[in-house]
């Protein structure tokens, strides 16, 4: 298995937070694979044999699929015997579900908050492409949003708190134990603690208490990360 993952000035840290739910898929399934790193600017050209502009990819054997959600749901039918990334339909619709509710009202203002910081992560190669694509996104220069992210903070927080009171009464998204739904939120932390020092949430928030209890998973792997020097 191969998989295509975003990567900065660092190759060995990947910080895409839909290839850290393949990441952290691929564990949970026990897979083992090579990561292959790229650069936004190689991404579009290296990945034209899947038909894709975004990673992450996965490669295995003859199979080429591209987009999170659908190598989830691959890895869940082609390696049905192990570990169940959703126990069944039910939670396979919740995780899809989950997926879309963090778009507009967790990534979006997240983004805002750490697309400075991406930026001083990234290849030099990168920062021309980068600045292009992305101040269309948030509306101003990356200069201005290094200054002015305390909005968008608080409307990252503020629609977290759901997922504050759920953690709660419960230890994962998934009940008693971890599975996709929780790689999908978790992704999302790891991409903020690859690129950035800032503090998103208090230390003792239930949101941080089950980010400690995924930390912990699959040997720390996503413990592990650190933000990219």
């Amino acid at each position: 298995m191969k998989l295509y993952e975003l990567v900065g000035r660092d190759s060995e840290k990947g910080f895409s937070p839909f290839a850290w739910r393949i990441k952290m898929a691929l564990a949970h399934k026990g897979l083992n694979y090579e990561s292959v790193p790229l650069h936004f600017t190689e991404i579009k050209e290296t990945l034209t044999f899947a038909d894709s502009k975004t990673v992450p990819v996965l490669i295995d054997g003859e199979n080429s699929i591209s987009d999170s959600w659908n190598i989830a749901c691959y890895l869940e039918e082609y390696y049905s015997e192990r570990s169940s990334l959703f126990e069944g339909e039910k939670g396979k619709a919740a995780a899809q579900l989950m997926g879309h509710q963090l778009a507009r009202p967790l990534l979006m203002p997240l983004f805002r908050v750490l697309v400075s910081d991406i930026y001083n992560v990234i290849d030099e190669c990168d920062k021309d492409y980068f600045r292009e694509t992305r101040e269309p996104r948030i509306g101003c220069k990356i200069e201005e949003a290094a200054k002015d992210y305390d909005q968008a903070l608080k409307t990252f927080q503020t629609n977290l708190l759901p997922y504050q009171d759920y953690f709660n009464q419960n230890d994962f998204l998934s009940g008693q134990s971890a599975a996709y739904s929780d790689y999908i939120l978790y992704g999302m932390f790891l991409w903020a603690r690859a690129t950035s020092g800032k503090i998103l949430i208090e230390d003792d928030s239930s949101v941080n208490l089950w980010i400690k209890r995924m930390d912990g998973l699959f040997n720390g792997l996503g413990g592990s990360v650190s933000l990219i020097k």
